[in-house]
């Protein structure tokens, strides 16, 4: 028996040497540095990730944190560490002086070899030396210059009137900006307007600069003129694609103003059609016969003399009337099209709303053209504005386009159909997000975009809600706030709007109103109803089948409704993007 027990406890001696040696070779293996005394870098982080070897595209104003064996002689190490070429820099430590993290003070040059140097020396706090010296080689990344683009607030000045034309950068880069203003157009300098500025600089770390547009006045009654914005002599940025600012010069406000145009055929499948140019009064009008509307056709120069229609004698508007000018063969399909959206206008037939999509529209008041649609003595065929199979709507001042052929079997009635004229939807669901990039909590992306088609007095008549995974509405889940809301408001209801802000950057302030609401719990196979007055008007997906799979999934990703249907970021595009702007999916609201 004693034997056999002293037989049993070798083995166990024997078993316990052998996992002993190969734990100590395993931990040997995880551990990159041998045990030694001696004063080391055990670990480089950049970027929150810990890095061997060089670092490859710094940030010029990055930083790096160093994880040394020992606490520091901060004297003695300071003075011997260096940054080649020179460097401003400083040094924090955290409460054992071994965890240091350098930052620059001043931006580094970009594309360019640093060197950071720490030559053998007694640095510990203990007298612990280095058994040689340490070099770390750091690249910052290349330089990408931002995009520029030119925008105001309103395209129509009015004499006596001034503008801010604000020219922006996509992002704040670490140089300075210079461009010039380039003018032309039909409107003269020095005598119909001035500009306080033609050449610009955007300082380094800024985003934008402004310059003052003025109108001046004189005693003449003329047509609107224009006034093409454009930039030049670029340095350090690129320009915008979308290319020049055109400004209308208007000699008064109008009482009366083209709010949009259409030539909607096919849009059932049929040869359907409806030609009509849609008018909204701004103030009381009197009389009405004074205002007439020319169709120039073709390329044809706007001429008084070719009014196709002119008000009836003794017609008047007040201000907020809808005015719908519709060719007289065409009514019945406008009325099948429109429903009881129709109602909202008021309706003037004509045998001579005639226009094809590429025909300019010009409003008179008194013989003298007050406003152009399209450009006069241009065939609007391949033109931004053509609106062949589809409708042009001013929306806030600027003028939004369906594009030609969007309404062709987009649905037999304007509430079904996926290029809807915007008017007949004072409220509309504009984008539905589900994203998820690097650094994000799972709900950090989640938010719903809503757009205002007109000015809404009380919001709060409108409510979302979510139906989940398939499973059919749930009925109005959020109602939103009882505020006024103006045309062309965009307005986000997000779950964690502070997440949201830092992801999409700049773009984050071009939403008038955000509001948040942990309703908004919707993932990428969710679809997303929009109610008015409890009765759902407009749904992103399908209430009743779970979106996996479906063309609308949005899982990590984005759905957004242009002019012409909804679109789609591809699944989990993000992940890998710390904002908006590195994505390979950028939310097109913000591009």
């Amino acid at each position: 028996m004693k034997k056999q027990i002293k037989n049993i406890l070798l083995a166990f001696i024997i078993w316990a040497g052998i996992f002993t040696s190969i734990s100590c070779e395993n931990m040997d293996d995880n551990d990159n540095y041998p045990i030694t005394n001696a004063f080391r870098v055990l670990q480089v982080n950049y970027d929150g990730q810990s890095v061997t070897g060089p670092i490859a595209k710094f940030d010029p104003l990055g930083q790096m944190q160093l994880i040394f064996s020992h606490g520091v002689n901060k004297t003695v190490f300071e003075a011997a560490l260096s940054v080649s070429p020179t460097a401003d820099y400083s040094l924090s430590y955290d409460e054992t002086n071994s965890l240091i993290v350098i930052g620059f003070n001043s931006p580094l040059d970009y594309e360019t070899d640093y060197t950071l140097s720490l030559p053998k020396g007694t640095y510990g706090v203990e007298g612990q030396s280095s058994n040689a010296d340490y070099k770390l080689l750091f690249s910052t990344k290349a330089f990408v210059p931002p995009t520029l683009s030119i925008s105001v607030e309103s395209n129509d000045i009015y004499e006596g009137e001034q503008v801010i034309l604000t020219a922006s950068l996509s992002e704040s880069i670490l140089k300075d900006v210079s461009f010039d203003i380039v003018l032309s157009g039909t409107a003269q300098l020095g005598a119909d307007y001035s500009i306080d500025n033609t050449s610009l600089i955007i300082p380094a770390g800024e985003t934008s600069a402004t310059v003052l547009i003025s109108s001046l006045v004189d005693i003449d009654t003329e047509s609107p003129e224009t006034i093409i914005v454009n930039v030049d002599n670029l340095v350090n940025c690129v320009p915008s694609s979308s290319g020049d600012l055109t400004l209308n010069l208007i000699d008064e406000a109008p009482l009366l103003e083209f709010k949009g145009v259409m030539e909607l055929q096919k849009y059932d499948g049929t040869t359907s059609q409806i030609r009509a140019v849609h008018l909204s009064v701004l103030a009381d009008i009197a009389d009405l016969s004074i205002y007439g509307v020319e169709i120039a056709s073709n390329g044809a120069v706007p001429n008084p003399a070719d009014i196709e229609f002119t008000f009836p004698a003794g017609s008047s508007a007040s201000a907020g009337d809808q005015l719908f000018i519709v060719r007289d063969l065409d009514l019945a399909n406008a009325r099948a099209y429109f429903e009881s959206c129709l109602d909202s206008f008021t309706i003037y037939e004509t045998t001579k709303m005639s226009a094809n999509g590429d025909d300019v529209f010009v409003l008179y008041k008194n013989g003298n053209a007050i406003e152009y649609f399209g450009e006069p003595g241009v065939d609007g065929t391949g033109e931004l504005w053509e609106y062949t199979d589809s409708w042009a709507y001013k929306l806030d001042g600027e003028w939004i386009y369906a594009g030609a052929g969007a309404a062709v079997n987009a649905g037999a009635t304007n509430a079904i159909s996926r290029a809807a004229y915007p008017f007949c939807s004072p409220l509309q669901l504009q984008g539905v997000t589900a994203l998820l990039w690097s650094g994000s909590g799972t709900n950090d992306g989640k938010a719903i975009h809503v757009r205002a088609n007109r000015d809404i007095s009380d919001l709060s008549i409108y409510g979302l809600g979510i139906a989940n995974n398939g499973g059919g509405t749930d009925g109005v889940e959020y109602t939103f706030p009882a505020v006024y809301v103006s045309e062309g408001d965009q307005i986000l209801v997000a779950r964690v709007p502070g997440a949201i802000a830092t992801y999409y950057g700049n773009c984050y302030n071009k939403f008038d109103q955000v509001f948040q609401d942990d309703f908004v719990s919707q993932n990428g196979d969710d679809a997303v109803e929009l109610f008015y007055q409890g009765n759902v008007i407009e749904t992103f997906g399908d209430a009743n089948v779970d979106g996996t799979g479906q063309s609308w999934e949005y899982t990590g990703s984005w759905a957004y409704k242009t002019a012409r249907g909804w679109t789609n970021g591809a699944l989990d595009c993000a992940a890998t993007a710390t904002n908006n702007s590195s994505s390979s999916c950028p939310y097109p609201f913000c591009n």
